[in-house]
C-alpha cells in the first residue's frame, strides 16, 4: 500500500479528525473552567443568578459545537454549476476487421461559479465501452488546459480537471468543457447516456444523443438513476418515453432531455435500443413517490424519490 493510499484510508482520515476534536475538546473545557471562575467571581460581586452562569456555559458549549462543525464536517463545494450541457454524437463506422461499431464523440460544456477562489474545475466521465486505444480528452476552450486521470478509478469513472492558468475569484464565473472520441471496437457501450449534478447544485441540465436517421434506435427513454446505500452503483427510479426530434436537412435524429434545478443526487439521461435488440423490459416500480412529467417536447422534469442516496 502506498503512503498516499495509507493516508487517504477511512483510519488515519478518521485519527486526524479525532486529534482535531481532542485539541477542541481540551480547548472549550479550558475555556468552560475560566468562564466558570470569572463568572462566579461576577456573581458574586454583582448578586446575579446562578442561571446567568448557566446560560454563558451553554453559549460556550453551542459556539464549541459550531467551530468544530464548520472545521472537520462541512465541506463547501468548490464551485456551482449554473449550467450544464453534455452532448453524445452516435455514428456507425466500419472497423478494418470489416465489422461495425459506432464512434461516440462526446462534449461536455458547463458555466460554473466560484464560492471561493478556486484554479481547478474538476470534471469527471465514465465510459462502458472497450476499445483499443484509449483517446485523448481535449478542453473546449484554449484558454484551459486538461489534467486528465487517463486512468478509471475503482468506481469506474475518470477524474479530470481543468486548470484555468490563473486563479478565479469567489463570485465569478466561467465556462469550461471537454471533448472525447471514442470507439467500442472490442465491447459495445451499454446504450445510453448520462449526466450527474455530481452532488452539486445545478440550475439547468442538459443532456443530448444524437443519431444518423439510418442508424436511428428503435425507440428511447428519459431515464432517471440514483446511487445505491452502497455507492458502488446506480439504479433507475423513473423512466419516460423520450420522442426523438429529427433534422430532415441534416438527416440527423436528437433525443434530448432537459431540466430545471434537477435533484444533485441523481443522474439523467438517455436510454435507447438499437432495432436489432430485444425490447427492453421494464424495472419494477421504485419507492413510493417516484414520478414522471411531461411538459413538452423538448423539456421535461422528472421528480425522482426523496431520501438518501
Amino acid at each position: 500500500m502506498s503512503l498516499r493510499r495509507l493516508l487517504d484510508s477511512t483510519p488515519a482520515r478518521l485519527a486526524r479528525q479525532s486529534s482535531d476534536l481532542l485539541q477542541l475538546v481540551v480547548l472549550a473545557g479550558t475555556a468552560l473552567v475560566t468562564v466558570y471562575g470569572v463568572g462566579t467571581t461576577w456573581l458574586v460581586a454583582l448578586r446575579l443568578p446562578p442561571a446567568t452562569l448557566a446560560v454563558l456555559a451553554a453559549l460556550l458549549f453551542a459556539a464549541s459545537v459550531a467551530t468544530y462543525y464548520v472545521r472537520c464536517v462541512y465541506r463547501p463545494p468548490d464551485f456551482l454549476i449554473e449550467e450544464l450541457d453534455g452532448s453524445l454524437v452516435v455514428t456507425r463506422v466500419r472497423g478494418d476487421d470489416g465489422r461495425d461499431h459506432h464512434r461516440y464523440a462526446y462534449t461536455r460544456r458547463q458555466r460554473v461559479r466560484a464560492t471561493r477562489q478556486i484554479r481547478l474545475v474538476g470534471v469527471r466521465s465514465h465510459w462502458s465501452g472497450q476499445n483499443r486505444v484509449v483517446e485523448e480528452a481535449t478542453s473546449l476552450f484554449p484558454e484551459h488546459r486538461l489534467l486528465d486521470g487517463a486512468v478509471a478509478e475503482e468506481d469506474g469513472r475518470v477524474y479530470r480537471w481543468l486548470y484555468l492558468l490563473g486563479p478565479l475569484a469567489r463570485g465569478r464565473r466561467v465556462s469550461v468543457g471537454i471533448r472525447q472520441v471514442f470507439e467500442d471496437v472490442y465491447a459495445p457501450m451499454k446504450p445510453y447516456y448520462r449526466e450527474s449534478c455530481e452532488e452539486r447544485r445545478v440550475r439547468k441540465l442538459s443532456v443530448r444523443v444524437q443519431f444518423d436517421r439510418l442508424d436511428a434506435p428503435a425507440e428511447a427513454w428519459q431515464v432517471v438513476w440514483r446511487r445505491t446505500r452502497s455507492g458502488s452503483s446506480r439504479q433507475e427510479v423513473a423512466r419516460t418515453p423520450c420522442e426523438p426530434r429529427g433534422d430532415c436537412v441534416t438527416g440527423k435524429v436528437v433525443y434530448e432531455v432537459t431540466l430545471r434545478r434537477p435533484d444533485p443526487d441523481c443522474a439523467y439521461g438517455i436510454w435507447w435500443r438499437w432495432p436489432d435488440d430485444p425490447p427492453r423490459r421494464r424495472p419494477a416500480s421504485g419507492p413510493a413517490g417516484a414520478a414522471t412529467r411531461r411538459t413538452g417536447v423538448d423539456e421535461v422534469t422528472l421528480a425522482p424519490p426523496t431520501g438518501r442516496r
